[in-house]
Parts: C-alpha cells; sequence; structure tokens
C-alpha cells in the first residue's frame, strides 16, 4: 500500500454547490406542491450533507409536506432526473482549490473523494470542472451500503486509493464528514465555509481552515510522522 492519501468531501468543501442543488429541489418540490414558496440558497444549505434522500425528506418538511416513503422517492426520481441534466449551472469552486489539489500531486499524494452525493453525479461535477484526472478513487453516497457519518464510503474511498484508513487524512464541512473520519481512526481537517449544520469549529476536527491558504500547514500538522 502506498502510505500517501487525502480524501475530499465535495459539496461545501471543494465547490459552492448549494445555488444548483436549491434549484433542482425547488423544482422538485414545486412538482409535488405546485404554487409552493421556493426555499432560499440558505435554507437549503441547512438541509445538506446527509445524501439526496435525507435532502428531499427534509425539504419536504420545510415546505410542510408529510414526508411519507412514497412522495420521498418520487420527489427524489423528478430531484435527480434535473440535477443529472444540469448538475453545474452556478456551482463554482471555492478560490484556492485547483492549485492545492496539484500541490497534493506533486507531493505525492493520492487523492479521493467521498460525498454523500450520488456517484453518478459527483463523477458529472469532477468532469465539468477537469478534475477527474486528478482523483484517484471516487465514492459517492450510493456506492457502499451506508453513507457518511457510516464509516463505510470513507474506508471503501480509502481502499481504492491504497492506503490504511488511519494512515489518510478526510477533508470536510459537516458533522457527518467527522463523524465519518473518527468512526474509522482517520485524522480530519474541517473548512469552516462549508453547509455545517453546526457550529464547526466545535466539533473537534483535527484542524480547521479557513481557507485553502491554510490546507498545506495543517495537513502536515495532522499527519502522522510517516506522511509527512
Amino acid at each position: 500500500m502506498t502510505d500517501r492519501g487525502v480524501i475530499f468531501d465535495l459539496d461545501g468543501t471543494l465547490v459552492h454547490s448549494s445555488p444548483d442543488i436549491a434549484h433542482h429541489l425547488n423544482s422538485a418540490l414545486a412538482r409535488i406542491s405546485p404554487g409552493v414558496e421556493a426555499l432560499s440558497v440558505g435554507e437549503v444549505e441547512t438541509l445538506i450533507g446527509s445524501g439526496m434522500q435525507e435532502l428531499v425528506r427534509r425539504g419536504l418538511n420545510a415546505i410542510g409536506v408529510d414526508a411519507n416513503a412514497g412522495l420521498i422517492e418520487e420527489t427524489i426520481r423528478h430531484f435527480r432526473e434535473a440535477y443529472l441534466a444540469e448538475p453545474v449551472v452556478h456551482t463554482l469552486p471555492y478560490e484556492g482549490v485547483e492549485a492545492m489539489l496539484h500541490r497534493l500531486i506533486e507531493k505525492g499524494y493520492r487523492i479521493g473523494l467521498c460525498t454523500n452525493k450520488s456517484e453518478a453525479t459527483a463523477h458529472l461535477v469532477l468532469d465539468h470542472f477537469g478534475w477527474s484526472p486528478l482523483f484517484n478513487a471516487v465514492v459517492g453516497g450510493d456506492t457502499t451500503a451506508h453513507r457518511k457519518p457510516m464509516p463505510d464510503p470513507l474506508v471503501e474511498a480509502a481502499n481504492r486509493l491504497g492506503v490504511a484508513s488511519e494512515d489518510a487524512v478526510m477533508v470536510g464541512d459537516s458533522k457527518a464528514d467527522f463523524g465519518a473520519a473518527r468512526a474509522c481512526g482517520m485524522p480530519v481537517i474541517l473548512v469552516d465555509w462549508g453547509y455545517s449544520g453546526v457550529p464547526i469549529r466545535g466539533l473537534g476536527g483535527d484542524a480547521v481552515i479557513a481557507s485553502y491558504a491554510e490546507f498545506d500547514d495543517a495537513l502536515m500538522a495532522v499527519s502522522s510522522p510517516d506522511l509527512e
């Protein structure tokens, strides 16, 4: 096994995607409840992070609709169709992301993605920004039996990178990212600009950064001596 890996979350960590998520969620909700008032981007940001099913359930609840299983599945179908058709319209990378990814590759790190977004949609986003060649592994919320905060997808991402979980570093923006990392013994760097529903600095991450200008120092600080 190689011993150098960094695994990133996507939404709220590498890309500011909430405007597109909000647009497609509102479109799906309007199919279920015509004339309903659209949720704001800020409101939708509080719903992001636990996968498509939970996003839709929370969205239905937010507009006052009883989210039974059948209605959730119907809304998911509308949301998935719209999102796969136009996954990147208003989504933008956070400042410094691409340069940071290239620095990691130059230093010999293997890079993975572990998101609660579907694997297919994650690939579309990476393709749009020309990042697919930079990632050695992509794991989505539908890749394994469980999604974050369960450890399964993060362990799978590490396995696909060829690294032990404790020898990789997770980078994310949410309680789900933190929980998954802790559950598999992986150090975690949290970013303070994402879609966390709780104060990010109170979660207890091994490091918290305010921009990718701080990333290299944070990675060195949380990495085991063998990774430096």
